[in-house]
């Protein structure tokens, strides 16, 4: 099999030939590797490598997806201005501005931080429309970047809880709003779920076998009660609508997830992507198939304090205890990822050697 036809397998829940194994990598470690395996982005170093690529939209290419495009109604305005790593965004209506400030990606002042901007923030959802772009153009430019050697997944998100949490309110902002004012903030999220809806649908239509929600789930900043009541049904939701056109969906959950397994397991998705197991994540690749079914789809990540951390010389006896025959017989990706770290590309020919004498 070559990497597409592995990926598709798994993708479609059926045997593959090999264990997989994907990687993701940026800039940061591009500029490690020689000149001649960066000449095309990722994908050079990708193939020198011989994984199976998992393209996350155009991720390292010239190419990127549009639809579903978000837009504000007629009446927002907004306005970004950068100063060195700082950026400031205005966002002005006819009854207010919101304000949120971002060093470098992360947020340092949010936008929605009292009761007043959750009201002017929900005026605002109501008039979002999600427009739909044909898309098939950029799928088959990716394609032809990656050629047989892997599959392209639409990725897109987050949903409107972690999107409130990670990005317009943060986590404090958040719980001290809801338990102070939880009817202006369920009205929120009900708003901004109904929109959402919309762009469940149009990434169901659109030309891709898969979409992956991003929605960085953890239980260090989502509440199981908040997930159980919100967060569950919203991917829900997504998930109902990507399956319903025969496609495969996929929940990016790159944190603390083992205690809410029984609720991930009612959204019925067909696979987590980036799982990870301790000490950095907390949920052991096994114990997820225990709770949500052997045919689960799994993109297990291997945990930083192997890959990245450790010595290089850990690496094979670590997946020689984490890599079982069960693992081997499921729906089970290999996805060491170094996304933001500088990483010595010696660390990923130490999984690629180990692959190639034991997948």
């Amino acid at each position: 099999m070559n990497g597409r036809e592995r990926l598709g397998a798994v993708l479609r829940k059926r045997p593959k030939d090999r264990l997989p194994w994907t990687t993701l990598v940026d800039e940061a470690t591009l500029a490690l590797v020689p000149r001649e395996l960066r000449i095309n982005g990722a994908v050079d170093f990708y193939r020198h490598l011989g994984c199976d690529i998992l393209l996350l939209n155009g991720w390292g290419t010239p190419y990127d997806f549009k639809s579903p495009e978000h837009r504000w109604p007629a009446t927002v305005e907004v306005d970004v201005r950068r100063e060195g790593s700082r950026t400031t965004t205005f966002t002005k209506t006819p009854r207010g501005v919101l304000t949120g400030i971002c060093e470098g990606s992360h947020p340092i002042k949010y936008a929605v931080d009292a009761l007043a901007a959750v009201q002017l923030y929900r005026e605002m959802w109501e008039g979002v429309s999600f427009v739909a772009h044909d898309d098939s153009a950029a799928l088959a430019d990716m394609n032809r970047w990656i050629g047989m050697d892997g599959v392209v997944t639409r990725f897109w998100g987050p949903s409107t809880i972690p999107r409130l949490l990670e990005m317009d309110m943060g986590t404090e902002n958040f719980y001290y709003l809801m338990a102070d004012h939880p009817g202006d903030v369920r009205g929120l999220i009900q708003t901004m779920h109904q929109r959402e809806l919309t762009a469940f649908h149009l990434l169901a239509d659109g030309p891709w076998d898969s979409v992956t929600l991003v929605e960085n789930t953890s239980t260090f900043y989502i509440s199981p009660d908040i997930y159980r009541r919100y967060n569950m049904p919203h991917q829900r939701d997504f998930v109902d609508a990507v399956k319903a056109k025969g496609k495969t969906a996929i929940l990016h959950m790159c944190g603390h997830v083992h205690g809410i397994l029984e609720l991930i397991k009612e959204t019925h998705c067909d696979g987590i992507h980036t799982l990870t197991p301790p000490p950095t994540g907390n949920t052991p690749w096994e114990e997820a198939l225990d709770v949500l079914g052997d045919d689960l789809i799994i993109f297990g990540c291997l945990d930083p304090t192997i890959f990245a951390a450790g010595e290089v010389s850990h690496i094979a006896p670590a997946l020689d205890e984490l890599i079982t025959p069960r693992l081997r017989e499921a729906n089970f990706v290999l996805n060491p990822m170094a996304d933001g770290i500088p990483t010595d590309p010696a660390r990923f020919r130490a999984v690629a050697d180990w692959v190639r004498d034991n997948g």
